[in-house]
């Protein structure tokens, strides 16, 4: 029923396009009052805009206006499939990561760079300790790593405390270590909102766990992944 849908909406598309304020006035009339467009954008499809709202809402809008899609779009080439969706979403993980100062992460640098991967990581979560178990491996192969907090059990959770003192602590590289070896060290409370900035970020990304990869062209990859397999995605 989806494909049926899809293929409707497809062919009812006319030649008739409307420009971005054009789009951005008629929805105006559907949505809330409280709640603006804060994007419109030409998308890999020229029949389509991507929309962005206040509430971090994403979607298409056929270039008549007549259309929406709340959902994945993608493109058929070549025997494949091309998911503007991801492409799109990529674009916006790359800019907003981008807007962070760097001062923000706890960082662990090669000493020649190939790539950056931004990671969001739980000191108490297993794959995040196996990825930091290997942290040499990374840095060895040229993959500098940056870690953002992101406690999965929530914002008032014994996780968060520990988080934050390693971001609060004057040596946060040894402190993050120390904790994901399972180590105790004194909780310390500063009055930096980092890791609560960070959990909110991943929440926007649709991160469902830890770690949360986000290569350097804003790719996004779910759990464990080795540095021979980062090096491979980040080649793609």
């Amino acid at each position: 029923m989806f494909y049926i849908k899809i293929l409707i909406l497809l062919f009812s598309l006319n030649s008739f396009v409307l420009e971005k304020n054009q789009i951005k006035e008629k929805l105006k009339e559907i949505i809330p009052d409280f709640i603006e467009v804060t994007n419109i954008d030409v998308s890999l499809s020229a029949e389509f805009y991507s929309v962005e709202l206040s509430d971090g809402s994403l979607f298409y809008i056929s270039s008549d206006g007549k259309f929406i899609i709340n959902g994945d779009l993608y493109k058929i080439d070549q025997k494949k499939l091309i998911n503007f969706s991801e492409m799109r979403d990529a674009k916006t993980r790359r800019k907003k990561i981008s807007q962070l100062n760097s001062e923000e992460f706890i960082i662990f640098k090669p000493q020649f760079m190939k790539t950056e991967i931004f990671v969001f990581t739980d000191v108490d979560c297993g794959y995040c300790r196996k990825l930091h178990s290997e942290i040499d491996s990374y840095l060895q192969s040229g993959i500098q790593v940056n870690y953002l907090a992101y406690p999965r059990e929530g914002l008032e959770s014994e996780t968060f405390k520990k988080m934050k003192t390693a971001w609060c602590s004057k040596d946060p590289q040894t402190s993050l270590s120390d904790l994901k070896l399972g180590k105790k060290i004194d909780n310390i409370n500063c009055d930096n909102e980092i890791v609560s900035k960070h959990y909110n970020l991943a929440k926007e990304f649709d991160a469902r766990g830890t770690p949360t990869i986000i290569l350097e062209n804003g790719a996004l990859l779910a759990g464990y992944h080795s540095a021979e397999e980062i090096l491979e995605f980040s080649d793609r």
